[in-house]
């Protein structure tokens, strides 16, 4: 046990004595190799960033917006987590990438215009995941960064991302809206030729039996046979039992036809409130994202760090020389 802490003690002292012995070498490798790095670096080209900070909206339906009767609605609230996701997953979307290579021809902007095939698409795929960026905020937000060489061509793609994102998601909802519009249409449709059907099925049954309204009419009738039978008029009495006789077989089946129509029609009423509402949507084109800052040309470049690159790799330069040197002594010591 003893032995051992000696041996430790002797080890940290050795270290110590070895790095002042060879200070000199250390310090000089550390700079030199600093100023080297440091001027390579020189040669790496200067990146400029550009970003849009966006909060994606709540809704971006007007009749949920506007004609929702929810008092505790707010119609300029901000998206929860799941609409930042969304937002996230249309910027990253093979239709904005591909719309953002055609238009600013990034291939030959990145000078990898002469590559064919899948080397091409590879190195075009690595360019774009390493210049462009989007991630979540922690307020829910997203921010979309581009970086490039050109600190306008870094703005112009950034906001055209998220223009095009913006024309996506309302072409979503739009085909969206269609497609509900259309359903609801022929629905109803079939509704409103159902309302024909019995009210034409009520208005010739009535027709032919003479009976508009059966329960207002049996008790008339029902009235008028009492009075009929105290003054003794059998044949008014026989005609009424004949009218009432009428009555009650097909007043049942005018009157069940009748609440029919009056529940066709208020679905109906239903049915033409929803319609109008899908349809102010599917005609809308309502932001449907907040931007609260566009994207403009940088004036200082924003990478590479040259200073951090210097320091980094003249502490990398002086540990591999430090080990050099402990090599160096060690085979000295075993050759003695």
């Amino acid at each position: 046990m003893t032995e051992n802490s000696s041996n430790h003690e002797f080890n940290l002292q050795s270290t110590i004595s070895f790095i002042s012995k060879h200070k000199l070498i250390l310090i000089s490798t550390f700079f030199l190799s600093a100023i080297a790095i440091g001027l390579l670096s020189l040669l790496l080209p200067n990146y400029y960033k550009s970003q849009v900070a966006l909060m994606p909206a709540d809704s971006n339906a007007v009749s949920k917006a506007v004609l929702s009767q929810m008092d505790n609605y707010d119609v300029l609230s901000y998206g929860k987590e799941k609409d930042a996701e969304y937002l996230l997953e249309l910027l990253g979307s093979g239709t904005i990438i591909s719309k953002t290579v055609s238009k600013f021809k990034l291939d030959e902007h990145y000078g990898i215009k002469e590559e064919q095939g899948k080397a091409k698409s590879d190195k075009l795929n690595q360019r774009l995941v390493s210049n462009i960026k989007a991630k979540r905020t922690e307020n829910l937000g997203v921010k979309l960064t581009v970086w490039d060489t050109d600190p306008q061509y870094a703005a112009d793609i950034a906001n055209y991302m998220t223009e095009q994102m913006q024309i996506l998601r309302n072409d979503m909802k739009r085909a969206k809206m269609d497609s509900i519009v259309n359903a609801l249409t022929a629905s109803r449709d079939g509704l409103v030729m159902e309302i024909g059907r019995l009210a034409d099925s009520m208005s010739r049954m009535t027709k032919e039996k003479k009976v508009f309204n059966p329960d207002m009419m049996s008790d008339r009738m029902s009235q008028e046979m009492a009075k009929q039978i105290a003054l003794g008029n059998n044949a008014g009495v026989k005609r009424l039992e004949d009218r009432l006789g009428t009555i009650g077989e097909s007043g049942p089946q005018i009157i069940s036809i009748r609440e029919q129509l009056k529940i066709k029609i208020e679905t109906l009423k239903v049915w033409d409130e929803k319609l109008e509402q899908v349809r102010v949507d599917a005609k809308s084109n309502i932001p449907t994202d907040f931007i609260i800052d566009n994207a403009y040309p940088a004036d200082l470049k924003d990478k590479p760090k040259r200073s951090i690159i210097a320091l980094v790799g003249g502490i990398c330069c002086t540990l591999i020389a430090f080990f050099v040197l402990i090599l160096r002594d060690k085979n000295k010591a075993l050759k003695k």
